[in-house]
């Protein structure tokens, strides 16, 4: 009984995503009909071509009913004869069904389009051979059932792939991201930033369409508008380099449409120098907003590297002695450190091999994480040496601290009894206006004299 509630349920969760992706899709293609260069003509772009893609994408192939139905409504609701409108739709369906299947097989695929890879897959198979799927299924369906003449075939199969790949390249990427992950938080000075890059290069598109200025001087300040677009691929996370392309080439296509602005001057838009225009423009962003999240990930992992030890993950020696002079100059005292010192670590090395011994060493580390604050300043000094800086610490809490290692230690050692960690320790605390360096070689005196004492017992 409960199974054929469950399977009740899931076919009622999938009727309901065919219906909301089907709405949507005839939504998209409502909103398309804004840009017709007149009355009678087809729009220039197809936006349910890349709100299909980007469905199947988001939601994988479960979005594909709803896209056939999608697409055989509107074309119904247009008069379309049923015949053509299933090979339209199966058209349609097959367009987007096949980028799908070429973009799943590859597992590193991202959503985020923050690589070189994903970027090439999308408007490979997505712009280019998608659209060409579905134009050629459709002249084939015209051709069969004798709806237009031959010789208008190769026209009808150009245009019919441009209004869908540039509806694929304007809408999916841009659904792509802002629905298939989180939005990036920004700081104060960031939302600033990127709201300024928006309102200039929006401002400026505007200014073209909206401001009453000379032809001959629209052309000049258009081309302001792609250093500006470059500089927020740049500068600013895929998301609102997208948001800002997307608006963009909407205001853009819609002005080509209603031959709106200087740019035009009352005569016919030069519309395939826009398209390609538009075309470059989205695929150069994308490219650099890649680059640029390239560089982003090398820049943490070299800021990461320069500051953390690479076996043990805590922080260097480096990180440690730029720490200890800050520290000197700041009222956080009392400072209190800790060293440590691993006993017989050679002996393990020598016995059991480096291996092992640099495991003991990531099990020290992996004990201290779990023991310190994240204020606390715990890094490697040496091959086996640690040094803890522990600022607003007095001594009385230093030595509470040590207590808790050494619980911890033994904690550790009862369930590891195959590689125990044994370690020496000496902690010293610096009050205001005494010297650090002092207090650190007084804790490393403490820790040698604890070492000592172990070997004669």
């Amino acid at each position: 009984m409960d199974k054929d509630h469950r399977t009740i349920n899931l076919i009622a969760l999938n009727v309901g995503k065919s219906v909301i992706i089907a709405a949507i899709y005839f939504l998209a293609s409502l909103i398309g009909g804004v840009f017709r260069l007149n009355n009678t003509a087809p729009p220039i772009i197809w936006p349910q071509a890349g709100a299909a893609l980007a469905a199947v994408l988001l939601l994988r192939y479960t979005a594909l009913p709803g896209v056939f139905f999608g697409s055989l409504t509107i074309a119904l609701a247009t008069g379309v004869p049923l015949q053509f409108s299933i090979i339209n739709a199966f058209g349609n369906t097959l367009s987007v069904f096949i980028p799908a299947y070429f973009v799943f097989q590859q597992k590193d695929f991202s959503k985020l389009l923050d690589d070189y890879g994903s970027i090439l897959l999308l408007v490979f198979f997505g712009v280019f051979i998608g659209p060409l799927i579905t134009a050629m299924i459709n002249i084939t369906g015209l051709y069969s059932l004798q709806l237009a003449p031959i010789e208008s075939l190769p026209s009808i199969l150009g245009n019919h792939w441009l209004r869908d790949a540039l509806g694929v390249l304007v809408f999916s990427p841009f659904l792509l991201v802002w629905l298939g992950n989180p939005v990036p938080r920004l700081n104060k000075e960031q939302t600033i930033e990127e709201l300024a890059i928006f309102l200039a290069v929006i401002g400026l598109v505007l200014f073209l369409f909206f401001g009453e200025i000379h032809s001959d001087a629209a052309y000049p300040i258009s081309f302001l508008v792609i250093p500006l677009i470059i500089w927020a691929s740049i500068r600013r996370k895929i998301h609102g380099s997208l948001l800002i392309n997307f608006t963009t080439t909407v205001i853009f296509l819609w002005g080509i449409t209603h031959n709106q602005g200087s740019l035009f001057n009352g005569g016919s838009p030069p519309y395939l120098a826009f398209v390609f225009i538009i075309y470059t423009m989205l695929i150069t962003s994308l490219i650099i907003s890649a680059s640029m999240a390239k560089l982003r990930i090398s820049q943490k992992s070299l800021s990461y590297l320069s500051t953390h030890d690479t076996l043990t993950r805590l922080y260097n020696r480096l990180f440690f002695e730029t720490e200890f002079k800050r520290l000197e100059k700041s009222r956080l005292f009392p400072i209190s450190i800790i060293m440590a010192d691993i006993d017989k670590l050679k002996d393990v090395n020598d016995t059991f091999g480096h291996p092992t011994g640099d495991r003991v060493l990531i099990n020290v580390a992996s004990l201290f994480s779990e023991v310190f604050r994240q204020e606390d300043i715990v890094s490697r000094f040496g091959g086996d040496e640690f040094v803890i800086l522990l600022p607003s610490t007095d001594a009385l809490i230093a030595k509470k601290i040590i207590t808790r290692i050494k619980k911890q230690i033994s904690s550790y050692n009862q369930k590891h009894v195959d590689l125990p960690i044994n370690i020496s320790m000496g902690v010293s605390t610096a009050n205001q206006g005494e010297s650090l360096k002092g207090h650190l070689k007084n804790a490393d005196k403490l820790m040698y004299q604890e070492k000592q004492k172990k070997k004669r017992e």
